[in-house]
């Protein structure tokens, strides 16, 4: 479904947002989903899972017709039309192999489990997914979460020795996550620039609006480049910055918080179309 003529796009995480974060439950949010699809609105899912994880979610949330972003903006996958299982994959990070060679290499200087060191039993207990979920969630192709059992100061100094080899460290909601030299920020840019057909560098009068929903710092990077950054809160609190100026705050948690925001902002729109004189939702 590409391009787009919506005058918003919709990039979402999906833990802690969309999906509730102890029970994966996405049926609050159902009503707006259909809204959004009622009004052809993109919505693209942008989040840690891996290309599997969420390309069955994107069956199941019909979206499959949409890009989504995966692995913490390390892979872009066009969506369903290319005849391809998953869509025509793109990697824009570092492999996983390189990854794991560095991760390798570190281990008898740090403390830390990532998911290779899980291994399958290790990751269905860490993430309380099934085993086949938990499968799936192994099949990475640009990121490796992974526990860190150190300390703060060893983690400093972990992170200097990723960057080293050209790799970073970005804390998410339940796991540290390494990367090459990118972000879900970056990747939904580039998502846009597909979707709209412009430069993502370029504000012209008609491109569409950018949203981005998050509830956690790996979500930072696509708020702070989104025209409308929407923040979910967590239990202890909201774990992203929002500009109060231009952004939304849910009150709820997961699936309710999301719809809530959602809501808010077509609401927006709906109030800043009928305003000509007006900058979109501003």
């Amino acid at each position: 479904m590409l391009p787009t003529a919506s005058p918003l796009i919709l990039f979402t995480d999906l833990d802690g947002c969309l999906l509730n974060k102890h029970d994966y439950d996405w049926s609050p949010a159902a009503a707006t989903l259909q809204t959004l699809r009622d009004r052809q609105i993109p919505l693209v899912m942008n989040s840690s899972k891996t290309v599997p994880e969420m390309s069955q979610l994107a069956r199941q949330l019909e979206l499959a017709d949409y890009p989504f972003i995966s692995e913490n903006g390390s892979v872009i996958c066009w969506g369903g039309e290319t005849g391809q299982p998953f869509g025509d994959v793109e990697i824009i990070g570092a492999s996983r192999d390189h990854i794991l060679e560095v991760l390798k290499s570190l281990k008898p200087q740090y403390r830390f489990r990532s998911f290779a060191d899980l291994g399958l039993a290790g990751v269905a207990a860490e993430t309380q997914l099934p085993e086949d979920s938990a499968r799936m969630a192994l099949a990475r192709q640009g990121t490796e979460p992974l526990l860190w059992d150190d300390s703060d100061e060893q983690r400093n100094k972990f992170e200097q020795s990723l960057r080293d080899h050209q790799l970073s460290l970005t804390r998410g909601g339940r796991f540290w996550h390494v990367a090459g030299q990118t972000s879900k920020g970056r990747a939904m840019q580039a998502v846009a620039a597909r979707l709209s057909h412009s430069d993502p560098s370029s504000q012209p009068s008609g491109q569409p609006i950018l949203a981005a929903i998050g509830d956690s710092p790996i979500d930072q990077s696509m708020l702070d480049l989104a025209d409308v950054p929407i923040g979910i809160p967590t239990p202890s609190g909201l774990g992203v910055h929002v500009d109060a100026g231009r952004g939304i705050i849910a009150t709820a948690q997961g699936a309710a918080g999301w719809a809530e925001a959602v809501s808010q902002l077509l609401t927006r729109l709906e109030r800043d179309s009928t305003a000509p004189s007006q900058s979109p939702l501003h």
